[in-house]
This record gives C-alpha cells, sequence and structure tokens, in this order.
C-alpha cells in the first residue's frame, strides 16, 4: 500500500521491474518464470503491474479478505494467472502444498508490520518452498542510521540496513544483489531491494 503516495506507483513498479529484470542472465542459475508468491498482495498491485508480466502463475498472501477479493477483480480484469490466493497473514501462513515450489518470493511494503521472530520464521518457510534456482526479493524501507525507528501510530518498525542483514543472516539467507531505490520524495524513507538466496557455505552476508 503506498499511504498517500499513489503518484509514486509508476516509479515504483519500474525499479522492481528493472531490478527483477536484472536477475535473469541467461544462465543456468537464472530463477525460473512458471510461479511467483506475492507477499502482502494488499490489492493486487504489484501482481497486476509488474508479477504478472513476467510468470505464468501468481499467488497471492495477504491477511485482508477485502483486499483479496479486491486483488482477484483487478488481476482476473487483465489476465488468467491468478492461481492460489492465500488469505492468511505471515506469521500464520503454512503452505497448502509443499509440492508447489516458487521461482520467485516477493516480500515489499509489509515486513515493517512482523515481529523479527516471525520474519526469521517466514523466511525460512521460503527457503523450503523455492525452487532449485529460486530467490527471495525484498523490497522495504530502510532507516538511515544504524537504529531502527519506531512509529507508535501503527506499531511499525523501519529496519536499518544492520537490522536487515542481521534478519537474513538469521535466516541464513545470503544477498546476491542489493539496491537502493532513486528517484523517489525526499519525504520518504530509504527503500532498498535485496535478492535473497539461500546461504548453503554459511557465510556472512555482505551488502
Amino acid at each position: 500500500m503506498l499511504n498517500g503516495y499513489s503518484s509514486i506507483s509508476d516509479l515504483d513498479i519500474q525499479t522492481s521491474n528493472q531490478f527483477l529484470s536484472s536477475l535473469y542472465c541467461q544462465k543456468k542459475s537464472d530463477p525460473g518464470k512458471t510461479r511467483v508468491l506475492d507477499v502482502g498482495a494488499g490489492i493486487g498491485r504489484i501482481s497486476k503491474y509488474l508479477l504478472a508480466k513476467h510468470f505464468d502463475k501468481i499467488d497471492l498472501l495477504e491477511q485482508s479478505s477485502k483486499f483479496i477479493e479486491q486483488a482477484k477483480e483487478e488481476i482476473l480484469k487483465d489476465c488468467d494467472k491468478l492461481d492460489k490466493c492465500y488469505n492468511v497473514g505471515i506469521q500464520d501462513f503454512k503452505p497448502e502444498d509443499l509440492n508447489i515450489k516458487y521461482d520467485v518470493i516477493w516480500i515489499q511494503w509489509v515486513l515493517m508490520f512482523i515481529l523479527d521472530e516471525d520474519i526469521i520464521k517466514f523466511l525460512n518457510l521460503c527457503k523450503q518452498i523455492l525452487n532449485k534456482n529460486g530467490i527471495i526479493i525484498i523490497k522495504d524501507n530502510v532507516a538511515s542510521g544504524v537504529k531502527n525507528e519506531y512509529d507508535d501510530e501503527d506499531s511499525s518498525v523501519v529496519r536499518s540496513l544492520p537490522q536487515f542483514c542481521l534478519l537474513f543472516s538469521k535466516a541464513n539467507l545470503k544477498c546476491v544483489k542489493s539496491e537502493k531505490v532513486t528517484g523517489m520524495p525526499k519525504s520518504l524513507f530509504k527503500i532498498y531491494m535485496f535478492a535473497l538466496k539461500p546461504n548453503k557455505d554459511k557465510n556472512s552476508i555482505d551488502l
């Protein structure tokens, strides 16, 4: 959700598209394009304008039943790629079929409402449902300093870059690419994108 900044939607999609496209280098290690999971899908904006252009099947994970219904309507207007809809929060998500694997799991602007321990638990689950070359992409606000910033009004937290790095490390994920989004209004927090893969060698993450 853009929280009153609907004017940046096009730029948001553009930067996401560039980042996602950069992960496909015509190598055997590239992720596939069969199935994607949109986490914290909201009303389906990212699925409709970004993910539907890259993947054959889209699954949604969104705790608001109202948003899920709106997302279905919006996405199905333009394509028939929508498959499964999980009407549950990240904290309670359990895949109904572990044989369903994802080439990309897209997580945008939702982790700020999730506790650290629940994020680690969810990221560990994500590793189990990734395809062989699958990748997790996180796009989120990042605090300017080394400390997290808290908003008592909506109980959200904007994590620092070191805190994101720590979460990835605790989930045994390595960051294969990260990028700071440019061109956004200065009134917004910094926005970063991270591409994560299971860390087989268990070395520390270097962003």
